[in-house]
């Protein structure tokens, strides 16, 4: 049986960490959404949810301890999506669009 569960981290966990270390769960973290079905469905249903944009993955703390999920974040003109391996959005966040400006 495949593991896609996302893991959760405590703050103090990462206090201690080395970055080879830091790069090694990233690593492990992102494989999650590789063998994952149900994330990919989730992530084209984001992206037509929000039409074109562009992919990221960060360490998101999801609650006021400091505990991080590893995300992969969509973003798209003016909203963003962060899902988990498991296909759960855990976060949504709103960000101003920038406006470009033209010459005439």
């Amino acid at each position: 049986m495949n593991n896609y569960q996302p893991t959760v981290f405590e703050n103090r966990f990462f206090v201690e960490l080395e970055e080879e270390d830091i790069q090694e769960l990233n690593r492990e973290e992102a494989a999650k959404f590789e063998q994952n079905p149900q994330f990919r469905a989730a992530a084209a249903s984001v992206e037509e949810r929000l039409g074109p944009g562009s992919w990221d993955e960060h360490w998101l703390t999801v609650d006021n301890s400091g505990r991080r999920v590893y995300a992969r974040i969509y973003s798209g003109a003016g909203h963003a999506i962060a899902l988990t391996a498991d296909g759960k959005i855990v976060r949504e966040m709103d960000y101003p669009v920038e406006e470009v400006e033209t010459q005439d």
